[in-house]
């Protein structure tokens, strides 16, 4: 079976070098399983798709402002480049369903740890149709989970009342785990991500959260098996331009009110979801 993988990356950026060094020195391959690399030239403001439409039908302020997301502490107005980013990963979701077959898709700042290919052996046995091969628990409190407290860094004894391994590797949680870095995805998923990406209103890896708009469950592969290279940046959530965009569109105020009177309710979707899916999934306990 050949698993096709690839790398999202600007066709003039300095990563683009350390994509193409993975594509000619891949990983170890042992089994059957054949890892296809390849890269996608990733969507900016200059690309032709700006130009063509797909933006322009798919993001609008007045769609942005009625987002979960854009109403939350970290909603805003999305820059160019998440733009470009989302619908990088939305032409990808297309092409798994035009090949109908599972792939593999890698942001160009991320590095594969030497068991990259016995988590995609594992993801392709496995029942999952996504699954995170890097993930962030930064919003988790560590206290409350063994996997988050460490990284992700190790399989662990888990509390089944907020997250579960299943299969000997494949994490669920009650938590959000975020990050569109490197993840698993099946026909099935990309079709279900397709179909919530009416709009664009929100970045591609907050997408991927909400469980509820897609119905896909969120697994992350534990041990991680990719991890961010020296070439990362920092995310432009954290930038000066986002912070500002923040500010001027939401008032602080009106924000924390927000949050305050929505969490609670989040909070019980999110263990709503869990349940229903550690229930799908109890015989792989």
């Amino acid at each position: 079976m050949i698993l096709p993988i690839y790398f999202i990356s600007l066709k003039d950026h300095p990563r683009r070098a350390h994509c193409q060094s993975i594509i000619d020195n891949p990983p170890a391959q042992e089994g059957d399983l054949k890892l296809q690399f390849q890269i996608f030239d990733a969507i900016d403001k200059h690309s032709d798709y700006f130009k063509s439409g797909l933006i322009e039908n798919s993001y609008s302020p007045e769609w942005l402002k009625e987002s979960e997301w854009f109403k939350g502490m970290h909603g805003r107005e999305l820059l160019p480049e998440e733009l470009g980013c989302y619908a990088s990963h939305y032409m990808l979701w297309l092409k798994c369903i035009e090949l109908n077959r599972p792939i593999v898709i890698l942001e160009d700042d991320v590095i594969l740890k030497p068991h990259f290919y016995e988590s995609v052996v594992h993801c392709v046995q496995s029942p999952f149709d996504f699954v995170r091969l890097f993930a962030t628990f930064w919003e988790i409190k560590t206290k409350r989970s063994a996997i988050a407290h460490i990284g992700g860094s190790q399989v662990l004894p888990t509390d089944p009342k907020v997250e579960v391994i299943l299969k000997e590797h494949f994490y669920l949680s009650a938590f959000d785990v975020f990050a569109a870095s490197a993840y698993y995805l099946t026909p099935k998923a990309a079709k279900a991500f397709v179909s919530a990406s009416l709009h664009f209103t929100e970045p591609a890896d907050n997408l991927l959260s909400l469980v509820h708009a897609h119905k896909i469950p969120n697994f992350t592969y534990i041990p991680l098996s990719a991890g961010f290279s020296k070439y990362h940046t920092i995310s432009t959530i954290t930038s000066d331009d986002s912070t500002d965009l923040r500010t001027s569109t939401y008032k602080p105020s009106m924000r924390f009110l927000t949050r305050f009177l929505t969490s609670a309710f989040f909070t019980a979707r999110r263990y709503y979801y869990y349940r229903l899916f550690l229930k799908r999934y109890a015989h792989l306990r």
